[in-house]
């Protein structure tokens, strides 16, 4: 993989730190908002028509166990359920930002993208700039280092717009049959989205 971009003055390439966090969550979630399509008129239906539904049994279950019984059967399994969730969240988020590496110029973060090294291959997602410090190699200098620090194959998805991207620093689309249900989960396929997996060996 080679990379004819340097990195412009001021800015180099990290591990992402504890004190990261903050912008890193703010970086991920402008990333999610340009990257997720918004939801369409029918999946607001589906939602709508699935709530009622569901509103429609719970009227149905409360009016006849009794109102109290009712809420009784549902806040215990709920606040459980509920905990759990939120428990889960910050674990993985308390944990997670340790697989970032960042993108920092004069102590601003401008950039991340997550590695996850496993015993036999490895994984890249959430690769970021913002939009003001594109198109000057800034993406391909992170994706090219962490291509070095990965156990290969590497692998990642991306939109279909992107994918030459990706192909000039190295790597080749692979059919997600080829891949196995663990890496198919792990890289969101199939999901929301229309993406594109390729790896690089």
């Amino acid at each position: 993989m080679t990379v004819s971009f340097t990195l412009p003055t001021g800015c180099t390439i990290r591990p992402a730190r504890s004190s990261d966090r903050g912008t890193l969550y703010a970086l991920l979630t402008q990333f999610r908002e340009e990257v997720l399509p918004p939801v369409t008129s029918q999946e607001w239906s589906l939602r709508v028509l699935a709530g009622g539904i569901l509103g429609g049994v719970g009227i149905h279950l409360g009016v006849s166990l009794g109102w109290q019984r009712f809420i009784n059967l549902l806040l215990g399994p709920g606040i459980i359920v509920g905990m759990g969730v939120i428990v889960a969240t910050v674990m993985t988020w308390n944990n997670d930002w340790r697989n970032f590496w960042v993108i920092e110029h004069r102590n601003q973060l401008i950039g991340c993208a997550k590695l996850r090294c496993y015993p036999h291959y490895s994984l890249l997602h959430d690769v970021y700039v913002m939009p003001e410090w594109r198109s000057q190699g800034l993406g391909s200098q992170l994706v090219s280092h962490l291509g070095t620090r990965a156990i290969k194959p590497l692998y990642l998805t991306c939109l279909p717009r992107l994918a030459q991207f990706y192909m000039r620093l190295g790597f080749m689309p692979v059919s997600s049959k080829t891949l196995s249900p663990l890496i198919q989960y792990d890289l969101g396929i199939p999901g929301r989205l229309q993406v594109i997996p390729l790896v690089l060996r």
